[in-house]
């Protein structure tokens, strides 16, 4: 059993590893390295500008990430950013809030494993956090 098989097992309640939680990480991660929201730093951003500043620094932070709603998501980022993810997904602006209150607690937590926003976290590929937000079962 390699590492990565070591990581996905220890990743306790992660979504299963179906094609559309793969494509739903997949856009999101497209949507936030766009120019439209600036990567994780812009994230950070506009979460703290949005009045979710201590959510998303619950994410970073090691320890139990803080839930965030769809409609806080929808107001904090703008119905651009959820409508450019819904029309990548083919799903409802709803849908596509209710995909980013699910996964991007988990997105950034993966990106930021020792508990702060580093060059490294900066720079993960999509790739590297897949196999660590997904369970293969």
């Amino acid at each position: 059993m390699g590492l990565l098989d070591n990581l996905i097992k220890m990743t306790a309640g992660a979504p299963k590893a179906t094609e559309s939680n793969q494509n739903a990480i997949t856009s999101i991660m497209d949507i936030l390295n766009g120019s439209h929201v600036g990567g994780l730093d812009g994230l950070v951003g506009k979460m703290s500008q949005g009045g979710l500043g201590n959510v998303v620094d619950s994410w970073i932070k090691t320890g139990k990430n803080k839930s965030v709603s769809s409609s806080q998501l929808s107001n904090v980022l703008g119905s651009d950013i959820i409508g450019q993810l819904a029309s990548k997904l083919g799903v409802s602006n709803g849908a596509a809030s209710g995909l980013l209150a699910k996964f991007l607690p988990l997105i950034v937590d993966k990106l930021t494993p020792d508990g702060k926003v580093t060059q490294q976290s900066r720079t993960t590929g999509i790739q590297d956090i897949l196999g660590q937000i997904l369970q293969k079962r």
